[in-house]
């Protein structure tokens, strides 16, 4: 592993190190102290912006002393976020002492614009070579200076790779266990088993520090150990079962048209063949005339194509970002460009009326006109581009502010950014 620049080269090495993604394996001095150290930065930017939405919505957790804080107790970490000039050694000084927690924050490319470009960046040229994976990818941080992981001996779901980049400032060491060796060993024990240095014995090792990047296949009880303070951005490629995956397609289906009701049901006196009784639950399905022909089968295959088109517009990513809640205005002389590797992609309804965007893998719905493609193929292009030079792909009996509208559209959801420099 010459390359410290994670193109296609060193991904190749990559990839025959881990034997295609099936043997767990440690990668020495991946990331550069530079590089550690930026991250180690967003990654408290992402405490503080959790901080400041005061949620723990999206899988956000903390434990102090091997005990997991309930949302009452989490209003105190949200009210001393880390500052600016801190560091993960002064913050977690002031905020926590001489306690042992750990933090484990889910979704993390939700929260750092940043953040998240600088992974999916590094990450392209692999995701080239094996595909994005069919439920997406994301990333979880892990933050803190437990001796284990709170979790105990665990095993992630079933089709979960993932690939550790290490920050520091401490080591780390993960322990991990043959299947069926540790199911022999521990019986009914064998989740999230906190009795960790009984089995350590039995594990395989692999320590890593600062800069080194950890890989492990789907499937493998582990747990970690940590040397002291530290911070992780684990990245996961989720490729469940199929029973898995179409039960989720079915629930998106139901969650995308089914309408919120608690109004009782009274018991059905009618004759037993009739089913007038169910109409009424069935009108909270509101399905848009043009996939009211659709069977169940089409729902499901409409509703994957919508997710395909929602993380290759996103780099891979399974969850937006959160938009931009302020309004922007455009000067016709500013340039905006695509903020890469990030594409933004459309496809037309099936009625061809509507032109369905996908920007940062949020939906948005325009009528259904080929210059708004024509305007996305040109800002997919990459290139630093004129407000004005945009506005005039458009239809000219077209109000500017429509164009400017489209634009701030895909501007608040993150799909293109103002340029810092002209390019002429």
């Amino acid at each position: 592993m010459n390359s410290k620049k994670f193109n296609s080269e060193w991904w190749d090495e990559f990839l025959n190190t881990t034997e295609n993604m099936t043997k767990t394996s440690v990668l020495k001095d991946c990331l550069t102290a530079e590089d550690t150290s930026v991250m180690r930065k967003l990654v408290l930017e992402v405490l503080a912006e959790i901080a400041r939405l005061r949620t723990n919505e999206f899988g956000y957790r903390v434990f102090v002393d091997d005990k997991q804080l309930e949302y009452n107790e989490l209003l105190k970490i949200f009210d001393a976020p880390p500052l600016k000039e801190e560091t993960i050694e002064t913050w977690s000084e002031r905020v926590f002492g001489d306690h042992k927690f750990g933090m484990i924050i889910n979704a993390g490319e939700k929260f750092n614009l940043e953040l998240s470009k600088l992974i999916a960046l590094k990450v392209q040229p692999l995701l080239e070579k094996v595909g994005l994976p069919r439920e997406g990818i994301n990333f979880t941080l892990f933050v803190g200076n437990y001796d284990n992981t709170p979790l105990g001996i665990h095993q992630d779901s079933p089709g979960e790779n993932v690939i550790h980049f290490h920050l520091g400032p401490e080591g780390k060491t993960m322990y991990t266990w043959d299947k069926d060796e540790y199911e022999k060993l521990v019986g009914e024990m064998k989740f999230n088993n906190k009795q960790v240095d009984k089995y350590i014995p039995y594990a395989t090792e692999f320590a890593f520090e600062e800069g080194d990047l950890y890989f492990m296949p789907q499937g493998e009880y582990h747990v970690g150990k940590n040397k002291g303070l530290s911070m992780a951005i684990t990245f996961w490629f989720y490729n469940h079962s199929k029973e898995r995956f179409a039960n989720k397609l079915n629930t998106t289906v139901l969650n995308q048209f089914m309408q919120k009701s608690r109004d009782l049901l009274s018991p059905d006196k009618n004759p037993l063949d009739d089913t007038s009784g169910v109409e009424s639950t069935l009108d909270l399905f509101e399905i848009p005339d043009e996939i009211s022909h659709l069977s169940l089968k089409d729902l499901m295959r409409e509703a994957y194509k919508d997710l395909r088109y929602s993380i290759h517009s996103n780099a891979g990513y399974r969850t937006s970002p959160i938009p931009l809640e302020e309004d922007v205005e455009f000067d016709l002389d500013e340039y905006i460009e695509l903020e890469q590797p990030f594409k933004i992609l459309y496809k037309e309804s099936l009625d061809k009326e509507k032109l369905h965007v996908y920007i940062r893998g949020t939906k948005i719905e325009f009528n259904n006109f080929s210059c708004i493609k024509d305007l996305i193929d040109e800002i997919n292009k990459g290139e630093s581009l004129q407000v004005k030079s945009l506005l005039n792909i458009l239809d000219q009996d077209w109000d500017e502010e429509i164009g400017l509208y489209i634009l701030e559209e895909l501007y608040k959801n993150h799909g293109v950014v103002k340029s810092v420099l002209v390019k002429i």
